[in-house]
């Protein structure tokens, strides 16, 4: 089994001189991030491999969340995950390491509510800024990743990763 963390990167400054690539976090979503690295370490959960968009406020939601999570994987820029459409993002994930158990992807709407939804064969669920979902998947390797492979587990919205606490399985 693997583990899918997909991020929505954190809320980002309305604009900026550099264009839509170039918004950074406001503080907000500096805060937001670092919750929600601090929640995953929390939860004994941080990732083995960490892939992201090259987006400045990607890029810095992936940095702030490393930081305070003390996430021993660095980060992986990727500009193919701006903006992409959830077919990009499989890709992507498929090119994960054989060895990663736990990934995190964070990336940019509205191709991670369309991408959840075909993962799991369900709604597409509503991904605020700074929001993570877990998606349980159903595969050995990460090149068998595709629709309907995996569960919604749960999904945590901004400002929530504070005082989340991990539902039971069963």
């Amino acid at each position: 089994m693997k583990t899918l963390y997909i991020v929505r990167h954190a809320e980002a400054a309305h604009s900026s001189a550099s264009g839509d690539h170039g918004r950074p976090l406001t503080p907000r979503g500096e805060l937001c991030a670092r919750e929600l690295g601090a929640m995953l370490a929390r939860l004994a959960q941080q990732p083995d491999q960490v892939l992201c968009s090259d987006s400045v406020r990607a890029r810095t939601t992936a940095e702030f969340a490393h930081a305070e999570g003390e996430w021993v994987a660095p980060v992986e820029l990727d500009p193919l995950l701006y903006l992409a459409p959830a077919e990009i993002l499989t890709a992507a994930v498929r090119r994960a390491r054989p060895e990663t158990a736990r990934l995190v992807v964070v990336a940019h709407q509205p191709g991670l509510s369309d991408w959840v939804g075909r993962l799991t064969s369900g709604a597409q669920p509503a991904f605020a800024p700074a929001s993570v979902a877990r998606v349980d998947l159903e595969v050995s390797s990460w090149r068998d990743l595709g629709p309907g492979a995996g569960a919604l587990r749960w999904l945590v919205g901004p400002g929530e990763a504070h005082a989340f606490v991990e539902p039971s399985e069963g």
